[in-house]
């Protein structure tokens, strides 16, 4: 990876503290972290789409990863289940 890589996705301080709560990883040093973050939306297979928000789904747990459509930015990390998700797709 080259010095002046750019990520696609950013983080906001509450993605980072949910993401370390949700998928236990409290004592993960912040820029390893980002980067297995970033390896498992490379590597998610699900996602689903509304009109502001883009939600992958982490491989190991029913845990999303909500990210801002319009800042490229990771919001949060939250457990969706499939009633949640029709409920997004049709609301939002």
């Amino acid at each position: 990876m080259s010095y002046y890589y750019k990520h696609e996705y950013g983080f906001s301080t509450h993605s980072i503290q949910r993401i370390r709560q949700r998928l236990k990883l409290a004592d993960e040093e912040e820029f390893k972290l980002k980067d297995k973050i970033l390896k498992m939306i490379e590597k998610s297979t699900l996602s689903f789409e509304t009109s502001k928000h883009i939600y992958i789904k982490t491989s190991k747990t029913d845990i999303y990863f909500v990210i801002d459509k319009f800042q490229k930015v990771i919001i949060t990390a939250t457990p969706i289940s499939a009633a949640k998700q029709l409920w997004l797709i049709e609301n939002e």
